[in-house]
């Protein structure tokens, strides 16, 4: 605590002056402080209030985007399914079409006209080797 020389009439009126003069300096310090601090404060809070908000609107960007890629992977399933069924009902009905004609007789039929074929150019290939050599004229 500060001391004062006493006078005839009290204390020394400009060593008072001079402390409250301190004292008003120091309490002035002491107020700037607080409102640097208030401030900073203000300012940490309006930061905090823009990365929560930059950070919800970037969610609900992310959040769209996954839900847009999730419609199109469903929508790609769905094609594919409804691909699979149109391939699934052709190959039925080409089924359902083919598979009486192909019986033993049809097949048979098939193995014998090749025989036939086989026999007949045999008979060609020994034609040949018997004749003889004669030259070709264009007629």
């Amino acid at each position: 605590m500060e001391s004062f020389s006493i006078v005839k009439k009290g204390y020394n009126p400009q060593e008072v002056d001079d402390y409250i003069e301190t004292l008003e300096q120091v309490i002035k310090s002491y107020k700037d402080k607080d409102n640097a601090i208030k401030n900073a404060i203000v300012s940490a809070q309006m930061a905090a209030d823009n990365i929560l908000k930059n950070s919800h609107a970037e969610a609900v960007k992310y959040r769209n985007k996954a839900l847009t890629q999730l419609r199109d992977i469903y929508d790609s399933l769905e094609t594919q399914r409804s691909r699979v069924q149109d391939f699934q009902e052709e190959y039925n009905n080409m089924l359902r079409k083919y598979l009486p004609l192909q019986d033993d007789t049809g097949i048979e039929l098939v193995y014998d006209r090749i025989d036939e074929l086989e026999n007949i150019l045999r008979d060609i290939s020994d034609d040949m080797d018997e004749e003889p050599e004669q030259e070709f004229t264009p007629q």
